[in-house]
């Protein structure tokens, strides 16, 4: 339990940075959706590490 909430905090952060860096490169205005899609995105990869690590361990 606690171990999928660390690995699923810490992809989440992560995965965080690297799309906003990936939709930096590619010039996407800043903006609520932008940061709504990144949350979303976010959120979405620390769900699957979390339920990746409950599955493994």
């Amino acid at each position: 339990m606690i171990a999928s909430l660390v690995a699923s905090t810490i992809a989440f952060f992560v995965a965080s940075y690297f799309i906003k860096r990936w939709m930096d490169e590619n010039d996407i205005p800043k903006g609520m959706t932008r940061n709504l899609t990144v949350f979303t995105l976010a959120i979405a990869v620390a769900y699957g590490v979390g339920w990746l690590v409950d599955r493994i361990a």
